[in-house]
C-alpha cells in the first residue's frame, strides 16, 4: 500500500515501471519504496464503434496525502509514461477510509 493500478500498457512495462518508480515515489511520499505495489490489469477499451485505442490509465489507492505530494506523483507517473512514448494518461487518485481498510483481515 500505495496500490498502483495500470492499465493500457504491457505487463513488461508496468514492471519495468514499478522498478524505475518506486524510489522516487517512496522519496516523495516520504515512506518506504517497498510500500508500494504496482498490479498491472491486461485490458481493452471500446467506445460506440468497438476497440479503440487508449492512453494508460492509472489507479493510485492510498490514504490520503497533501495535495503537492499528490501532484508530484501525477506528474513523476505522467512523465516516466511520455518518456516511454505515450502521448499522455490518465490518472486518478482513490482515498481509502481508515476505517474501511484491512489487512490479512485486521483492521487498519
Amino acid at each position: 500500500m500505495p496500490q498502483i493500478i495500470v492499465k493500457g500498457i504491457s505487463g513488461r512495462q508496468a514492471e519495468k515501471m514499478s522498478v524505475d518508480c518506486c524510489r522516487k515515489l517512496g522519496r516523495i511520499c516520504r515512506c518506504p519504496s517497498d510500500w508500494f505495489v504496482f498490479d498491472h490489469i491486461q485490458s481493452d477499451f471500446y467506445d460506440e464503434s468497438g476497440k479503440i485505442a487508449h492512453w494508460p490509465v492509472i489507479q493510485v489507492w492510498w490514504f490520503e496525502r497533501p495535495q503537492e505530494v499528490q501532484d508530484s506523483v501525477a506528474r513523476l507517473l505522467n512523465d516516466y509514461l511520455k518518456r516511454q512514448g505515450y502521448p499522455g494518461s490518465q490518472i486518478s487518485f482513490h482515498i481509502f477510509d481508515y476505517s474501511s481498510y484491512y489487512e490479512d483481515g485486521q483492521h487498519y
